[in-house]
């Protein structure tokens, strides 16, 4: 499991009988502010629930800092009872659980306004300081591993370590691949100065590049910032939407040369740590650390390979509603009906997604939801400076925050349910789960988020009769499975195939990366949609590619979440009671266990098959609501 690689990433209710009312807005709700201080304070995060001040946060630093030697009377002794093996294993999980806390927050500061001087000078120290910590504890994981076979079988059954018995199953399991601890001391030690890439990819792409700056449909000012151009590409106005992908797409390919550097410095480390650990290359490395079979992910990409041609109906399917002669790339996010779409403020869209959680999940998933409104864990608004996109993070038994970026459509109220997933999930885990064993893995982590989402277009599907509204909804549902579930196995592909170069020892430059790219829109896209000449370099803006490998875990994430959504929509009765159960494991199972008690068995591959003929199935359905013949 390699917990000192891992920082807690979240996911997750607690029910309250009434909800705390939402201050309504006088006026049209304000999407995006100059300054964070113009935001109603009831829609921003209070950062004051980790720590209070800068002086709290110095203090518990501090406190941490002078710790980091607790490990060392343990060293070369890990191994040598039963009592001191679970001696250690506390100590090193006490020391990450006072770390993270100050971890998440200091990020946490920059991500909502990234020229926060403190909270960037609070990042570094913290990611320096967990850089010590894994070098401090670096020798305990190899300790455990070298336990011989039959000395191990009697630790299994000891009473000091049944806390521990997951985790230490994944350190015997992994034994042929970790090293001894004088190498597994210098790999961790190598952490910090191996996150360079990251950090250069991120102080690029949200300080660096000055974004240019377009027209928006209604004749003002849009700075094509990551954080503005999901919602510039897809304004109603195909204009707007061109303009703003190509000026978005230019200010990429001027830096094109170091986006390539840093994503390969990345790749190269990737490959290095997989042959450091004796794994024949990085993706076998990433399938290992999950306990997944290979089978798993074959079958993910021969199914999608063997359904082309549905991904690139659809996209046909959209230019003929459109109206379009040629499909272009900035045609692929705006609304198949440009007018008479609903929009939505945020407290109504918070009422709808109460009401749905309530119902379909219950009372326990619902309460944590409005715990999370009530005690400020979810960032609602857009402000200069705040990074794009949307996520849920938090650490052990804090709370677990939503970061949005509103834009008042469908699409941010799908976000919200689907964000909210992973808050509740985090929560749900915490709260019956030990430190050590509460992180779900990343294969299991999007599954209930994915689920709640793909039920709740569904849900809302059933309460509406108005035709503009059920197309919308089907096409939602039919961009989801494109966006999360095909275009992330094409990301991985793109992934596995830059890694393979690598391997081989050929050049990881902006040309070759680019070239990547483009074979694989030609394989997944065919000509359904036009080529770009910013198609090369559309790779740079993907920051998911920075985590090693996470988008197959999504994709397959998504899989399992639409296969657990399919047992609600069956009226399976106790669907809901196993998806709760599913949720408080956490990590204290492996992933397909996990799935399993949700009811899904990813080793079939008629889940993977599944999805794509239920993206069929919605094609068929939504070009019926258009009236179009075949």
């Amino acid at each position: 499991m390699k917990l000192q690689s891992t920082v807690r990433r979240a996911l997750g209710v607690a029910a309250v009988a009434v909800a705390l009312p939402l201050a309504p807005f006088a006026a049209a709700e304000e999407l995006y502010f100059d300054s964070r201080d113009a935001m109603p304070e009831q829609y921003t995060w209070d950062l004051g629930l980790y720590f209070a001040d800068a002086a709290a946060w110095d203090a518990a630093y501090a406190a941490v800092e002078a710790r980091l030697g607790e490990a060392e009377q343990y060293r070369g002794k890990v191994g040598s009872s039963a009592k001191t093996m679970a001696a250690a294993l506390q100590t090193q999980f006490d020391l990450y659980h006072a770390l993270f806390p100050l971890y998440v927050h200091a990020h946490q500061k920059v991500h909502v306004n990234n020229g926060d001087t403190q909270g960037n000078e609070q990042s570094g120290r913290s990611e320096a300081l967990y850089a010590r910590m894994q070098s401090a504890l670096a020798f305990i994981e190899p300790e455990i591993a070298q336990v011989p076979e039959k000395q191990a079988k009697k630790y299994r059954k000891a009473k000091e370590l049944q806390p521990y018995l997951h985790y230490l199953d994944n350190i015997w399991r992994l034994r042929e691949h970790t090293r001894s601890p004088e190498v597994e001391e210098v790999v961790a030690g190598s952490s910090l100065p191996g996150s360079g890439h990251v950090n250069a990819y991120n102080a690029l792409n949200h300080a660096g590049i000055e974004w240019p700056t377009v027209k928006d449909e209604n004749g003002e000012d849009a700075v094509v910032s990551p954080g503005q151009f999901g919602r510039l590409r897809s304004s109603p106005d195909r204009q707007v939407r061109e303009n703003a992908y190509q000026a978005h797409l230019a200010a990429i390919a001027r830096y094109r040369d170091t986006f390539a550097a840093t994503m390969g410095s990345k790749i190269q480390r990737d490959v290095w740590l997989a042959r450091v650990y004796h794994y024949p290359s990085a993706v076998a490395a990433a399938l290992s650390a999950s306990n997944v079979p290979p089978e798993v992910l074959e079958t993910l990409l021969d199914t999608v390979h063997s359904n082309t041609d549905k991904l690139q109906g659809y996209l046909d399917l959209r230019r003929r509603i459109l109206g379009y002669e040629t499909l272009y790339p900035w045609d692929t996010s705006v609304p198949l009906i440009t007018e008479g779409g609903r929009s939505y403020t945020f407290p109504e869209a918070w009422e709808l997604a109460m009401q749905f959680w309530t119902e379909t999940f219950g009372e326990e998933f619902a309460t944590i939801a409005q715990e999370a409104l009530d005690k400020r864990w979810v960032d609602v608004y857009s402000n200069e400076g705040k990074q794009g996109g949307a996520y849920s993070w938090g650490t052990y038994q804090q709370p677990y925050y939503l970061f949005l970026n509103w834009e008042g459509n469908f699409d941010s109220l799908s976000t919200l349910v689907h964000e909210m997933g992973h808050s509740v999930h985090g929560v749900l885990a915490d709260r019956n789960q030990s430190f050590h064993n509460a992180d779900p893995a990343t294969f299991v982590a999007e599954v209930g988020s994915v689920a709640s989402e793909s039920l709740f277009t569904e849900w809302m599907l059933e309460r509406t009769t108005d035709p503009v509204e059920r197309k919308l909804l089907l096409d939602h549902s039919l961009s989801s499975i494109r966006n999360t579930f095909v275009t992330q196995i094409f990301f991985h592909e793109w992934e596995a195939r830059a890694h393979a170069l690598a391997e081989a020892g050929e050049a990881l430059t902006a040309d070759t990366l680019g070239n990547i790219y483009v074979e694989l829109n030609d394989l997944y896209n065919g000509d359904a949609i036009a080529q770009n000449e910013y198609t090369n370099v559309y790779w740079a803006r993907i920051p998911h590619f920075f985590r090693n490998f996470y988008v197959w875990n999504y994709a397959t994430s998504f899989a399992a979440g639409e296969a657990l959504a399919a047992r609600f929509r069956s009226g399976d009765k106790s669907a809901a009671a196993d998806y709760i159960k599913m949720l408080k494991l956490g990590g204290s199972v492996y992933p397909l266990d996990a799935l399993k008690v949700g009811g899904v068995d990813m080793t079939d591959p008629a889940v993977i098959q599944s999805v794509m003929d239920r993206f069929g199935a919605l094609q068929v359905q939504l070009a019926k609501e258009f009236e179009l013949e075949d």
